[in-house]
């Protein structure tokens, strides 16, 4: 049973371990890795063929570089895959407080299966507000008719019929609500 807005059910053969957008900057940071250590290895090789430097520290500071090019491509990677969700959880942390009008922000320099996700979030946050602010209708419209159903059966001849149609309301609105989320 489909809603209006939600994903539709349907069977998907899945190609490939995870989003296209993850799997790109992964073979990025694989490609530059390997570009550079074949830069490092050009220079190593034209300092030996043209400088004559064929040292045990020319292996060292050949050594040193790979390790320098993997710890950068490691912070770069890092700070663009966790670096949003540590903002993310901060944000959170704000909506769990009490502050409902925030909405998660993007910066532009996210992946784009970052932004995604939080674009998801975004508008499962409004149909939960949208929801909670329906909820909170609902409940007060249930209240106050209990209220008055309670009134009339305080009366010596209370109206029977009005308040079985009294009830029947409240059940098909609770049941709409229901359905409706």
């Amino acid at each position: 049973m489909a809603k209006d807005g939600s994903l539709k059910s349907r069977i998907i053969k899945q190609r490939h371990f995870a989003a296209r957008e993850l799997q790109f900057s992964i073979a990025l940071i694989v490609v530059l890795a390997l570009l550079a250590g074949i830069f490092l290895q050009t220079v190593s090789s034209a300092l030996i063929s043209y400088y004559g430097m064929d040292t045990p520290a020319l292996g060292v500071l050949l050594i040193l570089g790979y390790v320098f090019i993997v710890i950068l491509l490691a912070v770069f990677f890092t700070h663009r895959l966790v670096g949003p969700f540590k903002r993310l959880e901060y944000e959170m942390k704000l909506i769990v407080a009490g502050n409902r009008l925030n909405k998660l922000s993007v910066r532009n320099q996210d992946d784009l299966h970052i932004k995604n996700f939080i674009n998801y979030l975004n508008s499962f946050l409004s149909r939960f507000d949208d929801m909670s602010v329906e909820y909170s209708r609902l409940n007060s419209t249930v209240l106050a008719s209990l209220e008055g159903m309670v009134r009339e059966l305080e009366k010596e001849k209370a109206d029977c019929p009005m308040i079985r149609e009294e009830i029947s309301v409240l059940v098909k609105k609770v049941h709409e609500f229901r359905e409706k989320w």
